[in-house]
């Protein structure tokens, strides 16, 4: 009893005997069985990580990072991609509560059944929802300020004196994105500007067509504000394949800083989110419930990460008179 009280690192173990312990674990080579402990229904050191898309790379920095301090502290990580499908989510949730895994760390798709979900908190698999939460299941969440971020962008592009701006992206069900949207919303009222939304340019043909559309006419959007990194991507392409100068035509902001967008012409101005300090925190959280399993009365934690504006020359600052100064 006294070593598997070591094992699991419980608190009523003297120091000096736990040291004598872990000292013969040592010398006799002692590997922990898994599968003996889960059939007496211990938990598997094993954490699982469910995002949308691996392929993003927004999320396969976060699954790096979590990859690498689950390993630090003694887990492995069972990583999967739902594919933006809810259904698939909640499976993949489901078979890892019965794998009796001792946490996870999901980035939902979308809303999925409730019922289902608390049916998985309620077989004690301790749940951190970060990027996205999940509302009305009392589980912990780490998010970025999307719509403080979006706000400032905005606001920064109508500080140069642009009044038409556009606001262009996809996936506005997404909880990040619809919250962009909120913040482009409000930057737009509070200043009596009409908003202009064009929230289905997924590609670069679907960015062509919207550039298309609207470059010859008379009241033709002078700046633009991005909703993610792909659609900034795409609109950067697309102005490029139809001569449209940027920033002196038209101006743009996307949100989702990346590593070419200070080295491009012209540099991009973004809105910068730290998928690594995301994924931290998010880790931090679930292993702090994972080691708090046995308390009930703890309420859920909502962590706000901040969103920076990263001042550049596509919206039409001049490298000499930069308001902000771009990350070491």
């Amino acid at each position: 009893m006294t070593v598997s009280r070591v094992i699991n690192d419980h608190p009523a173990v003297k120091p000096n005997t736990k040291k004598k312990v872990l000292t013969a674990i040592q010398q006799l080579g002692y590997e922990r069985n898994e599968a003996a402990g889960l059939l007496k229904g211990q938990r598997a050191m094993m954490i699982g990580l469910i995002v949308p898309d691996l392929s993003d790379v927004f999320f396969a920095i976060c699954a790096n990072t979590i990859e690498k301090l689950a390993r630090e502290s003694g887990y492995l990580t069972l990583i999967v991609s739902s594919g933006h499908d809810v259904e698939l989510e909640i499976q993949q949730a489901e078979l890892m509560a019965r794998r009796k895994l001792s946490g996870l760390l999901l980035v939902t798709s979308g809303a999925p059944d409730a019922e289902r979900m608390k049916r998985v908190i309620a077989e004690g698999l301790p749940i951190v929802a970060f990027d996205r939460p999940l509302d009305g299941l009392g589980t912990d969440a780490v998010l970025i300020e999307n719509r403080l971020g979006a706000e400032e962008a905005v606001e920064h592009l109508i500080a140069h004196g642009h009044k038409r701006i556009a606001c262009v992206g996809f996936d506005s069900d997404a909880y990040p994105v619809a919250e962009r949207v909120k913040g482009y919303r409000s930057a737009m009222s509070l200043h009596g500007l009409r908003p202009n939304l064009s929230m289905k340019v997924d590609s670069l043909e679907g960015a062509t067509k919207w550039v298309d559309s609207v470059r010859l006419k008379a009241d033709a959007p002078t700046a633009v504000f991005a909703t993610n990194y792909r659609t900034t991507v795409h609109l950067l392409r697309a102005f490029s394949e139809r001569k449209v100068k940027v920033p002196s035509e038209v101006a743009l902001i996307g949100f989702d800083d990346f590593e070419l967008a200070p080295v491009i012409a012209p540099p991009v101005t973004t809105v910068g989110q730290s998928a690594v300090d995301l994924a931290r925190r998010a880790f931090r959280l679930l292993l702090d419930r994972i080691e708090r399993a046995g308390d009930t009365e703890r309420s859920p934690e909502k962590i706000l990460l901040p969103a920076t504006l990263i001042v550049r020359e596509s919206c039409g600052v001049h490298p000499r008179s930069k308001k902000t100064a771009e990350p070491a």
